[in-house]
């Protein structure tokens, strides 16, 4: 049994919060909601609530220039989008009822047409466990109210988090509902998102098995 698993702290991150419109918000802003709502539960998102297209907005400058890629993980209003480099990694692992949904019409700067090279996936996460052990965690930030979710530190490290060894079973990406936008991962795809040089860009850290 490994001795740890992975915990992404990205869904706390605002840097990774891009101004951006995607054609489901722009045609049905419902069905955007709705996506957004079904993912940050842990359940399964169909491809039809998913971005297909995503330009800059145009209050943003950066999207007036021609990047020369995405970051290989960021927010696009509802849905969180990884890179193909992310994707070619995650997809060799047991995703359970998560996917990556491609983005099929591309990313683009804010005039709509000129393309952002790359190709960009949807990732869902849609899967749950009850693992968290807040009793035996370090730093976490208490809930509000008694018996709701705990925070993550605002500066996460290494070893601050601990799940039971109910984390180990299962999919290989999963959300805790008692731990406020984590998302965490098994030992073996944290351990290939680092080797692959993603870590920093997922937001990584080890979390204690026990």
């Amino acid at each position: 049994m490994s001795n740890y698993v992975w915990i992404s702290a990205a869904r706390q991150d605002p840097i990774l919060i891009q101004l951006v419109h995607t054609e489901i918000e722009s045609k049905d802003e419902k069905k955007e909601i709705e996506g957004q709502q079904l993912n940050e539960k842990g359940l399964s998102v169909p491809p039809e609530l998913c971005p297909k297209k995503i330009w800059g907005d145009d209050s943003a400058p950066d999207y007036n220039k021609m990047p020369k890629k995405m970051p290989d993980l960021f927010l696009a209003r509802s849905q969180w989008i990884v890179s193909e480099r992310a994707a070619d990694v995650m997809r060799k692992f047991d995703l359970g009822g998560g996917a990556l949904h491609p983005v099929s019409e591309g990313v683009f700067r804010s005039d709509g047409v000129t393309r952002v090279p790359g190709s960009y996936f949807c990732w869902i996460f849609g899967n749950t466990k009850n693992a968290f052990l807040p009793d035996v965690s370090k730093n976490m930030r208490t809930p509000d109210v008694p018996g709701l979710w705990w925070s993550m530190p605002w500066k996460l490290q290494d070893d601050d988090v601990a799940v039971s060894a109910a984390a180990i079973a299962g999919p290989e990406v999963w959300l805790d509902k008692m731990l406020f936008k984590s998302v965490f991962l098994s030992g073996p795809l944290g351990d290939a998102l680092d080797g692959a040089g993603l870590r920093k860009a997922f937001r990584l850290f080890k979390c204690r098995v026990t």
